[in-house]
């Protein structure tokens, strides 16, 4: 376990998880059907998290200023009596849209690792995280002990959808040598499909179809607005839907980039809560907040 302390210039570092940028680095194949291998990837996580412990004892007597490394092995001889993961974890349920705008439901897995003292951020927060990436056979193919930053929107499905179970760490504490602590901060792990990772991407050294496991620790984050209209980023998905590609005038710009969601030619931060009162304005008490009703 590593105390956690981190240089000021840390909190300028703006990085992609580059890691998680097939677009970039991967290799595509044609895509299977979810229906076809949303059962495979269910049954190899279910053997992994009946099979295997993580090192709970480790989180349970961390100091709160303490960076844990996660690990995971199996409940075998002397491990016999371990907890297994299957009754740590927490089911989440999450929706993957196909080509043809079909939904498909899939599930994963939360591990509590340990409660932060803050709040927590949504799914399309901007975080300042450490983590671990690793693959059901345990290889690790993505891990930072020194904490960076990255938008929730720009990672895999799975990982964004971790972060509203993670509460943030207590304000920084700032040491005499320039230096920046974090007291508190919230740890969890998800256990995921590979349909809410890379599904057909060979990506790196993750090959195609395979189920992932994430560790983060969270130590701050920020509300985004992408398009700075006032609307925060998270409810620009009104559908709710999961997806960020909501676009209520059909301009071919989503929402959450558009300056003008309805096209009516008032800008959307005009529109959104002019009187400041916390509730989006409806003129017309039409239902529709003004910022998305042409009328």
């Amino acid at each position: 376990m590593n105390k956690l302390t981190l240089f000021s210039g840390i909190f300028i570092i703006i990085i992609g998880f580059t890691s998680c940028e097939p677009e970039q680095r991967g290799f595509v194949i044609p895509a299977r059907d979810y229906q076809e291998q949303r059962p495979v990837d269910h049954d190899s996580l279910q053997t992994f998290l009946q099979n295997r412990f993580y090192n709970y004892e480790d989180y349970q007597n961390a100091a709160s200023n303490e960076l844990v490394t996660f690990t995971i092995d199996t409940i075998q001889g002397t491990n016999a009596a371990k907890t297994p993961l299957i009754d740590q974890v927490n089911e989440i349920t999450l929706q993957v849209k196909d080509d043809d705008g079909v939904y498909h439901d899939h599930t994963a897995y939360i591990l509590p690792l340990r409660e932060g003292v803050g709040t927590a951020p949504t799914v399309a927060d901007s975080v300042f995280v450490t983590y671990k990436g690793m693959l059901l056979n345990l290889y690790e193919f993505d891990e930072t002990t020194s904490p960076i930053w990255f938008e929730s929107l720009s990672v895999v499905k799975g990982f964004g959808a971790l972060m509203p179970y993670i509460k943030k760490a207590a304000p920084p504490i700032v040491n005499t040598d320039g230096t920046y602590s974090f007291n508190g901060f919230g740890s969890a792990a998800v256990f995921m499909p590979s349909a809410l990772g890379y599904y057909n991407n060979i990506t790196g050294s993750i090959p195609e179809y395979s189920p992932l496991i994430f560790a983060v620790d969270l130590y701050t984050y920020n509300t985004t607005d992408h398009d700075g209209d006032t609307v925060p980023t998270h409810l620009e998905d009104i559908d709710g839907d999961g997806y960020f590609d909501d676009d209520t005038d059909s301009d071919g710009v989503p929402n959450y980039r558009d300056i003008d969601d309805d096209n009516d030619d008032v800008l959307t931060r005009t529109e959104y809560d002019a009187n400041d009162d916390g509730v989006p304005d409806d003129a017309d008490n039409d239902g529709t907040p003004d910022y998305l009703d042409e009328d």
